[in-house]
């Protein structure tokens, strides 16, 4: 069975084309759902502040504005933002990445919690880290922090290190050399959900491609990185208009193919583009 060909939501959204921040998905009120989220870092409010915007869920097709909050955190772009649920709560949590200019001199996690309405940091550390910007910074589901390095490897391949959150982020449990050839032609991503420890490795690849398509590449983290369980041309053409992401929309057991075109839209407005695995 071809895999990542069946287009099962394509539609404009409530929110007007912009591109001021971090587009994503993640639960913002706790009710299981995949919100469509907004992370504005650039051009906000007189306070300068970092703000969260959420439009209501993949089955109410994001036409619905239901969230907008002014967060704690100052404007400032020297790292990476993500939505992720660290408190444990069920709702998603503000975590900026700080990758460049840290005050410990290492790569820094910033948390401000969901139940704050996004006012309260609870955790504010340095890691064991340093501070480099050789590829991408994300989280897995377990809120362990993952450098997936990109360039400069010292092996010449794709690589995975992960800092632990049981440690604080001052423990490593990996250091990895993938069967992944160092590469850039599209987008890294990580497994929505972990199925074990840790994640597996997502290549959304969006340019020089051999099916002339949006391809799909994965290896198991089961095998250490070191298997491909993925690898296809999707229904999607080749577009570089807005941010590629693996999300579990459909609920499905394996994540969806998403496409959120913040660009050049026909709609006048983001719109989300969802291809299911099968």
């Amino acid at each position: 069975m071809a895999l990542y060909q069946r287009r099962v939501l394509a539609t404009g959204t409530v929110f007007d084309p912009e591109e001021n921040g971090v587009w994503t998905f993640a639960d913002i009120n706790g009710d299981g759902s995949q919100d469509l989220v907004y992370i504005k870092t650039r051009n906000t409010g007189p306070g300068r502040r970092v703000e969260v915007h959420a439009a209501k869920s993949y089955e109410s097709r994001y036409q619905e504005y239901f969230f907008g909050q002014i967060t704690v955190f100052g404007v400032e772009n020297n790292g990476t933002w993500l939505m992720q649920d660290y408190t444990g709560d069920g709702k998603a949590d503000l975590v900026y990445i700080k990758t460049r200019n840290t005050g410990t001199n290492m790569v820094e996690v910033h948390v401000a919690d969901a139940a704050s309405r996004y006012q309260s940091y609870v955790l504010q550390t340095g890691t064991c880290f340093n501070c480099e910007d050789n590829g991408a910074w994300t989280m897995s589901s377990k809120g362990d922090l993952v450098f997936i390095k990109t360039r400069n490897t010292g092996s010449g391949k794709i690589e995975y290190h992960v800092a632990s959150k049981s440690s604080n982020y001052q423990q490593f449990t990996q250091h990895v050399a993938t069967d992944f050839a160092a590469e850039e032609n599209g987008t890294w991503r990580l497994a929505p959900i972990c199925s074990g420890d840790f994640a597996d490795l997502y290549y959304i690849k969006t340019r020089n491609t051999g099916t002339g398509m949006v391809e799909v590449h994965a290896d198991s983290a089961a095998s250490g990185w070191k298997s491909r369980i993925i690898a296809t041309g999707t229904s999607f053409n080749l577009e570089e208009n807005g941010q590629w992401l693996m999300a579990h929309l459909t609920r499905q057991t394996q994540p969806d193919l998403v496409y959120i075109k913040t660009r050049n839209c026909g709609s006048g407005k983001i719109e989300v583009h969802v291809t299911s695995r099968t």
